[in-house]
C-alpha cells in the first residue's frame, strides 16, 4: 500500500512537471514584482527591483529609470533671502521664484514707506499708475531705445562673476544652444497641438542676449542660436513658428535686452509680438504708436547674480513701458486668491514690477475687444513684457506660468472657450523646462 501511495505521488509530480515544460508568463517582469509562470506558480524571472534615476532636486523628483515610479519626492526650495520691495524671494539652488517682490509703496515724497529707499529722485516728475508721458531732466543722457550700437559696450576683457559673464557696462548669460534643436521640445509642443486641433497653436522661441552681443574673446553663439531654433520648428507638427530671431536680428544693436538683468526689454518683446502677429495674419501695432513711460536707474539681477561687480552697478539700465491701445482688466490668482492688477505698472522700472505683476501662476485679462478670440498663453518671466502686447489683438488671455502649479489645462480650455493658443520661452528656458512644459501644456 505504501509502495502504491508513493508511486501515485510520483506519477502526479511527473504530470506536473510534463503540463510546465514550457513556462507560460502570467504577468511580465516589473520592478516590484516577480515573473511567474500561470501554470505552476515557479518564478521565471525575479523582480527587477529600482533604478534610481538622477537625484531629487527642487524642480524634480528622484524617480525609477525603468517605471518612472517617485523614489524620492522633489525637494522643497531653499530661499535665497526674503523677497525686497523690488526683488523677489527666489530659490537659492534653482532661482524658481517663491514669492513676488512686495513692491514699493511710493510717498508723495517719492520715499517709499516699507524699506525708505527714495525710489522717484527728489525734484522729479511722478507718474502714477497709468498712460501719460514721462519726461524728466533724468533722460538726458538716456540714447533712445531703437538706436543702434550704442546700448553695450564691450570695454574690458570678459570675465566670469560667479554665472554672469561681464562684457565691460553689460552682462550676459553666456548660453549656446544645440544647433540640431530639442526633440523632446518640438515633441511636447507637437503634443498639445495634437490633442487640441480646433486651437491655432503657435510656438514662438525667444533667443537670449549672448546671440546678439556675444563679447570679443568668445565664441558667438548667433548661428547657434538661429539653428537650434530653426531645428525644433522643423521637428514640429500642426504648429504655427514665429520668426522671432528674424525679426529681432534686423534690429541688432538697439536696446533689446538689458544690460544688468538676464531679461529682455519691452522692445525685444515688441519685436517679437510683431513676429508672432505676422506668422498668424495680423497687423502689428506701429511701435511709434503706443504711449509710454520711462524708469531710469534700473540694477537688475545680473548685477545681484554676479556678485554686485561695480562694472554693472556703474551702468544702469532703464524700462520703456509701451501701454496698449486697448482698455482691459486683469486678475491673477496665488494660493487659492485672486488679485487685481497692471498688465503694465509704469510707476516701476524693475522688470519683476513693470510687467504682468511678476511671475504669477494663473493670470485672467479681459479687453475691450469683442472678436471672440482667447489666447492661451504657456511662458517664463521672458513672457511678461510680451503678453500685454497680446491685449491689442484678442478679447481675452489666460497666462499659465509653466513653473507654477495651476488647474488642469483641459479645464482652462473649456472654461475660456480657448480658440488661440501661444508657447512662448527663450532658448534656455525651452531647455531646462520642457518637463514643466509638459506636465502643465498636457494636463
Amino acid at each position: 500500500m505504501k509502495k502504491l501511495l508513493i508511486l501515485t505521488l510520483t506519477a502526479a509530480l511527473l504530470l506536473s512537471l510534463a503540463a510546465c515544460h514550457k513556462h507560460e508568463s502570467a504577468t511580465p517582469v516589473s520592478c516590484l514584482n516577480d515573473e511567474v509562470c500561470v501554470e505552476c506558480g515557479k518564478i521565471m524571472t525575479e523582480a527587477l527591483g529600482h533604478e534610481a534615476g538622477a537625484e531629487a532636486t527642487c524642480s524634480a523628483p528622484q524617480t525609477c529609470n525603468r517605471c518612472g515610479e517617485v523614489l524620492t519626492p522633489q525637494l522643497a526650495h531653499t530661499s535665497a533671502g526674503a523677497a525686497t520691495c523690488t526683488s523677489p524671494e527666489v530659490c537659492s539652488v534653482c532661482d524658481a521664484q517663491m514669492n513676488p517682490a512686495l513692491s514699493h509703496q511710493i510717498n508723495s515724497d517719492g520715499v517709499c514707506s516699507v524699506c525708505g529707499q527714495q525710489v522717484v529722485p527728489a525734484g522729479e516728475k511722478y507718474i502714477p499708475a497709468g498712460k501719460g508721458s514721462y519726461t524728466s531732466d533724468d533722460l538726458s543722457g538716456i540714447v533712445p531705445e531703437t538706436v543702434k550700437g550704442e546700448h553695450y559696450h564691450n570695454t574690458l576683457d570678459a570675465y566670469y562673476a560667479n554665472a554672469v559673464l561681464v562684457c565691460g557696462d553689460y552682462g550676459i548669460e553666456y548660453f549656446t544652444p544645440d544647433s540640431t534643436g530639442s526633440t523632446t521640445y518640438a515633441q511636447t509642443v507637437s503634443k498639445f497641438a495634437a490633442k487640441y486641433p480646433n486651437i491655432n497653436t503657435t510656438s514662438l522661441l525667444v533667443p537670449k542676449c549672448a546671440a546678439f552681443e556675444s563679447p570679443a574673446g568668445y565664441d558667438d553663439p548667433y548661428e547657434a542660436t538661429k539653428s537650434f531654433i530653426q531645428s525644433t520648428y522643423d521637428m514640429m507638427e500642426g504648429v504655427t513658428t514665429a520668426d522671432c530671431m528674424g525679426v529681432m536680428t534686423e534690429h541688432d544693436g538697439e536696446y533689446m535686452f538689458y544690460r544688468t538683468d538676464h531679461h529682455w526689454t519691452s522692445l525685444g518683446a515688441y519685436y517679437a509680438s510683431v513676429a508672432f502677429c505676422e506668422a498668424n495674419g495680423i497687423t502689428p501695432y506701429a511701435l511709434d504708436s503706443y504711449e509710454t513711460t520711462i524708469q531710469t536707474g534700473i540694477i537688475g539681477s545680473l548685477h545681484m547674480y554676479g556678485g554686485r561687480p561695480d562694472a554693472l552697478k556703474a551702468n544702469p539700465d532703464y524700462t520703456v513701458a509701451h501701454y496698449p491701445h486697448q482698455g482691459y482688466s486683469m486678475v491673477y490668482y496665488r494660493d487659492g486668491v485672486r488679485y487685481s492688477g497692471e498688465a503694465i505698472n509704469g510707476n516701476y522700472g524693475d522688470y519683476a514690477l513693470a510687467f504682468m505683476c511678476g511671475d504669477q501662476p494663473l493670470t485672467v485679462i479681459t479687453t475691450d475687444l469683442k472678436n471672440g478670440k482667447t489666447l492661451l498663453v504657456f511662458k517664463e518671466s521672458y513672457g511678461n513684457a510680451f503678453i500685454p502686447y497680446m491685449i491689442d489683438y484678442f478679447e481675452r488671455i489666460v497666462v499659465v506660468d509653466i513653473r507654477e502649479t495651476v488647474p488642469s489645462v483641459a479645464s482652462l480650455v473649456e472654461e475660456y472657450d480657448v480658440t488661440d493658443a501661444l508657447i512662448i520661452n527663450n532658448c534656455q528656458g525651452a531647455v531646462s523646462l520642457c518637463s514643466n512644459l509638459e506636465s502643465r501644456a498636457l494636463s
